[in-house]
């Protein structure tokens, strides 16, 4: 059986009431949003309220209100109505964005003198989005499971142990994703491996 496949799209007929549910924790869980509230809480660890501030203002600009731009661009021109660039084809042009966004964010991290932790999370952010790119070329690896394990670790470093509850938000996640039919149970365990993998590595190379 196909639903048990896990390189098949989920099959069965989730009520309306699921698929309402599924579309808020998608909304709510997209990579740029969840981003905001992890550099909001690292940024708490600013050594004074201006470099707070600073700190937040750029990473809000570069890793939430740009990539959000860019993709709502992208799904409106590819005439999606449902949120999400749907095709893998047409992650590309978006990623692209996401990426030249981080890369000024780090810039600016260093320039308002950012908390260590915020800017390699945004040095993070940079490098996986170019290998998320690269792997859409071939593999349409889920996004949403990636954009949770960057904030999962590095607020579970920055808030130990506490933070650790960030990962509790990996099954509502992947329900959300799968009876959506945006992803394969595959393509979603591969964006959270991937995740972990990559930011685990920049992490231990900057920190």
């Amino acid at each position: 059986m196909r639903l048990r496949d896990p390189t098949h799209l989920y099959e069965g007929e989730p009520s309306p009431s699921a698929l309402k549910a599924a579309r808020f924790v998608s909304v709510v869980t997209h990579a740029p949003f969840l981003s905001a509230v992890m550099f909001i809480f690292l940024n708490l660890k600013a050594e004074d309220s201006v470099t707070f501030l600073l700190s937040t203002v750029v990473a809000l600009v570069t890793a939430t209100i740009i990539p959000v731009v860019v993709v709502h661009h992208y799904f409106v021109k590819s005439g999606n109505t449902d949120g999400d660039v749907v095709r893998r084809e047409d992650r590309l042009k978006p990623l692209v964005g996401g990426i030249l966004s981080y890369v000024l964010g780090i810039a600016l991290m260093f320039a308002v003198d950012a908390p260590h932790l915020s800017t390699v999370m945004m040095v993070s952010y940079a490098s996986c989005t170019v290998l998320v790119l690269l792997i859409s070329t071939r593999w349409k690896i889920s996004i949403h499971t990636t954009g949770v394990m960057g904030p999962a670790i590095a607020l579970s470093i920055a808030y130990w142990p506490w933070g650790l509850l960030t990962f509790a938000l990996f099954p509502a996640v992947m329900w959300s994703r799968y009876i959506r039919r945006k992803h394969t149970s595959a393509q979603l365990v591969g964006g959270a491996v991937f995740g972990f993998i990559a930011t685990r590595a920049v992490l231990l190379i900057l920190l």
